[in-house]
């Protein structure tokens, strides 16, 4: 503002003295041999032009000019006065500050636009936000893909769980986004404006479908084609603490009534021991409340699945069944409210039985490396016929690839790459190096080598029938995600008991949840 000011009062004395041939004048000095002015001129004098102008300039006393110049009409006259090289030395000097201003106002430009490209910028060089491992159980991989093919650069960025779908939202919303990014495998809705298709010349639908889960087949496929590439498999299991097992003598359940019977206080030899006061000093199982359990949404998921009831319709006398069900553990005093998170409490050693996907293990394994436990295959409903199978839910992470990528093709081809067996073997190895507990595969027949995991060997045996749908724990979609709606539509309803008028209120709130990421019901 201030050179604004001042360069408009340089343009009005520019302007006045050009009319008023006011500008300071200067005597013409003698020529050196005739003393007369400069008319009578000769190329050999004494002294320069410059020195003959600085010896005649006017000079204006200091004590003339004020500090404090109040007056601009005041201010006005004194610029005028000033010589003619002192006021284009002031115009060159604001010159240069303006220039100098405007340069480093586009080099911070410039810097703070190629900081937020994420690599989109620079073709070939392609970058991976990664959810749950860490960068040194993929990067022996992406270094040997690179030397491989060295038109390609892959930069993987382990993201912090906190608001990590939102801020992929804000970073496709202002085209920045990464051009791989993982998702959880209920997510693929929420990005069907950002998600590209798989192309059918890196790897078609058929060699897709026989490489996969059916269950993830129909995770990451919609309507227009392939949209996401597995690289590990997981769902819900039923932990147990082995030696609470072995110190009662007891069998694992292989019934949800087996399990009732196993974790009631009031069955003899049940888990759960109560101290002063009915305090709960070891619990038989992590079930019937919300706030404290762990991966709550998928068990009751697939109670729903196991008793037929669709969870996009949750109605009737089944689903109020589930319900009555799950609340049950609450009512008998297994588990309620005061207690820590389940994860803790089995970590702990102080529960017996624990729901939770493999991937939890590796914490586990380290909030208590003394504790001995295992997982054994969930239990199930009584058949309604022998031919029924035996349900599993899957909960599990998969990489997508953003639609505007400039390099949506190697960006495939590199995930394609990564979901080979040979690749897939030595991630594991990493995994298991670096975390403890490996992975199971996404291919079925490479599953094998689990059938005798402590940990794997019960999700891999029921895996070929495992289902899917949108209520799932720990997946930080944010405040406005499918999986926190629907969370929060089911945790009023299991408090409230069920009733008719619940689930006809907490169908209607699916179907709006489902409705605002355009999923039809079904």
């Amino acid at each position: 503002m201030i050179l604004k000011k001042f360069l408009k009062e340089i343009q009005y004395i520019m302007t006045n003295n050009s009319k008023s041939g006011s500008f300071p004048q200067f005597e013409t000095p003698p020529h050196p041999k005739t003393g007369e002015n400069s008319d009578q001129r000769d190329t050999n004098v004494s002294q320069s032009p410059i020195e003959a102008l600085t010896s005649q300039a006017q000079v204006i006393p200091s004590e003339s000019i004020s500090t404090n110049q109040t007056n601009p009409e005041q201010s006005l006259k004194e610029v005028k006065s000033l010589p003619r090289s002192n006021l284009t030395r002031k115009i060159l000097i604001i010159v240069i500050v303006l220039l100098v201003i405007t340069s480093l106002s586009l080099l911070g430009i410039w810097f703070m636009m190629s900081r937020n490209k994420e690599g989109q910028d620079k073709k070939g060089e392609i970058v991976w936000w990664g959810f749950q491992h860490e960068a040194e159980i993929y990067q022996p991989l992406i270094d040997k893909y690179q030397q491989e093919h060295p038109g390609i650069k892959i930069i993987y960025k382990k993201q912090s769980p906190k608001d990590y779908r939102d801020r992929l939202v804000g970073k496709f919303a202002a085209g920045i986004g990464p051009d791989i990014f993982e998702i959880h495998n209920s997510w693929p809705a929420m990005f069907s404006e950002d998600l590209a298709l798989l192309p059918s010349s890196i790897m078609g639908g058929d060699e897709f479908n026989k490489s996969f889960y059916p269950v993830v087949v129909s995770n990451v496929t919609n309507s227009k084609g392939i949209i996401a590439m597995p690289l590990e498999f997981d769902a819900i299991t039923l932990y147990i603490n082995e030696d609470i097992f072995a110190s009662a003598v007891k069998q694992p359940p292989k019934t949800w009534d087996d399990l009732k019977i196993l974790a009631d206080p009031k069955e003899d030899g049940g888990f759960t021991i109560k101290g002063e006061k009915k305090v709960i000093i070891q619990s038989g199982a992590a079930l019937g409340e919300t706030a404290n359990i762990d991966h709550w949404p998928e068990i009751l998921a697939l109670m729903m699945y196991q008793n037929r009831v669709n969870p996009a319709k949750p109605t009737g006398a089944s689903m109020t069944d589930v319900v009555t069900f799950y609340n049950l553990f609450r009512k008998n005093g297994v588990w309620n409210d005061t207690l820590p998170n389940s994860t803790a409490v089995f970590a702990r050693g102080t529960l017996a039985m624990y729901f939770g996907p493999t991937s939890r293990a590796s914490e586990i394994a380290r909030l208590n490396s003394d504790l001995k436990f295992k997982t054994v295959p969930l239990p199930q409903l009584p058949k309604v016929r022998s031919t029924d199978p035996d349900y599993s839910y899957a909960t599990y992470w998969v990489n997508a690839v953003w639609d505007k990528s400039k390099d949506k093709n190697e960006a495939w081809e590199f995930l394609k790459y990564m979901a080979q067996n040979e690749t897939l073997v030595r991630i594991n190895e990493n995994i298991k190096k670096y975390e403890s507990v490996e992975r199971l595969y996404p291919r079925p027949e490479m599953n094998i080598v689990f059938r005798e995991h402590k940990v794997l060997a019960s999700v891999a045996s029921l895996a070929l029938d495992a289902k899917s749908w949108y209520l799932a724990d720990n997946t930080y979609d944010g405040l406005t995600g499918i999986n926190t709606k629907l969370k929060d539509a089911f945790a009023v309803t299991l408090a409230g008991g069920g009733g008719e008028s619940s689930l006809s209120k907490l169908s209607g709130q699916v179907k709006e949840a489902l409705n605002s990421f355009s999923i039809p019901l079904k």
